[in-house]
């Protein structure tokens, strides 16, 4: 069936449940000039043409391939590259490969064949998703990938170092385990073994506690894997009736976590202390109350990823020097920083409702 590009709108309403990322100190606050204030480290320059001819910016229209468009983290992204299009007076169309490879290369060969001056992708795998991008590498039409790498060229990248973003979930909870645990604890996971960052992220909270798992401080008595909420919620369910003294949870993305907390809340579970990676306005929220004790969460900013995408992919249009590579810092929340959450909450609804 031929698919239909879809225009996305700054009035945008999106679900809130959310894949969260494939996908990441410092604040994690968005603005429309987060582009520039919010990035933590680069790496080498590449001047993309030689062409130095402007191009009007009423002229320009990018191609956005969006890995998936549900939920909170990539309602964020999408915010970020419109204010950014919006800014730069550009259009930009937005698509969503729905988390399918086939999907993903023929919204990109449309692109291609409508003569976009840019391609801004999240690819869904770093194998697969090359030949979608090839299609744009083969027209010398730029690409800009973000949150996920592909083993092909493009001329830039916006991301975060995935195994920071679970290792430092990982090192709050190693020393939180010390002091709350002293005759040990019993940890289940909820994991990914489908994309790169989801390994990267696990591979990175297990070496932060490593060393408590070689002493026998910690046993790791359930690993499951999850990604969608009500996959989080079942897992939960199942890793609680194998071990009902399971002490700490930690899931690998958004919508996993947010099934772990719900199936806590329908348990009445105050004694698990749960833990993840990828804010949102809700989990924010769950951190404030008593109804469970959601303990940490290491997030993104994915707002800035988006803008960030979106603005290097108008540079290299216009013939200037972009960053290869641009990282963008992760954060922490916890329960002990209730001020820092509240922040989050005010600092976040707008860009999602």
């Amino acid at each position: 069936m031929k698919k239909k590009l879809l225009s996305v709108t700054m009035g945008i309403v999106l679900t809130a449940a959310m894949l969260a990322g494939c996908t990441s100190s410092s604040d994690d606050k968005s603005t429309s000039d987060a582009s520039s204030s919010s990035v933590s480290t680069t790496e080498t320059t590449t001047d993309t043409t030689t062409d130095t001819t402007k191009k009007a910016a009423s002229d320009i229209t990018i191609g956005s391939v969006i890995m998936n468009t549900s939920g909170e983290w990539f309602a964020e992204v999408m915010k970020g590259q419109q204010d950014a299009a919006d800014e730069l007076g550009i259009k930009i169309s937005m698509v969503s490969a729905n988390n399918d490879i086939s999907t993903e290369y023929d919204y990109a060969n449309q692109f291609v064949s409508q003569g976009v001056d840019a391609l801004v992708i999240c690819p869904i795998s770093s194998d697969s998703s090359v030949a979608a991008i090839d299609l744009a590498n083969e027209a010398s039409i730029p690409v800009v990938n973000w949150n996920c790498t592909v083993n092909t060229d493009t001329n830039s990248f916006i991301g975060v170092d995935a195994n920071e973003l679970g290792g430092n979930t990982g090192t709050y909870l190693h020393d939180y385990i010390e002091a709350n645990y002293p005759d040990g604890c019993k940890v289940a996971l909820i994991t990914n073994s489908s994309y790169e960052i989801g390994i990267a992220r696990c591979e990175g909270f297990k070496a932060a506690i490593q060393d408590l798992i070689d002493s026998g401080k910690i046993e790791i008595v359930n690993e499951q894997e999850a990604e969608a909420q009500d996959d989080g919620m079942t897992v939960t369910e199942q890793m609680l009736a194998a071990d009902p003294e399971i002490n700490v949870i930690w899931a690998w993305n958004q919508t996993s976590l947010l099934g772990a907390a719900a199936e806590l809340q329908n348990e009445q579970n105050k004694t698990v202390v749960l833990s993840g990676t990828d804010m949102s306005v809700e989990l924010a929220k769950d951190m404030q109350n008593d109804d469970i004790t959601l303990q940490v969460i290491t997030t993104q900013q994915p707002y800035v990823l988006g803008y960030q995408a979106v603005k290097n992919a108008y540079n290299i249009i216009q013939g200037e020097t972009v960053e290869k590579t641009v990282m963008v810092p992760v954060t922490t929340y916890s329960k002990d920083d209730m001020d820092g959450i509240s922040e989050y909450i005010t600092s976040h609804e707008s860009l999602v409702n």
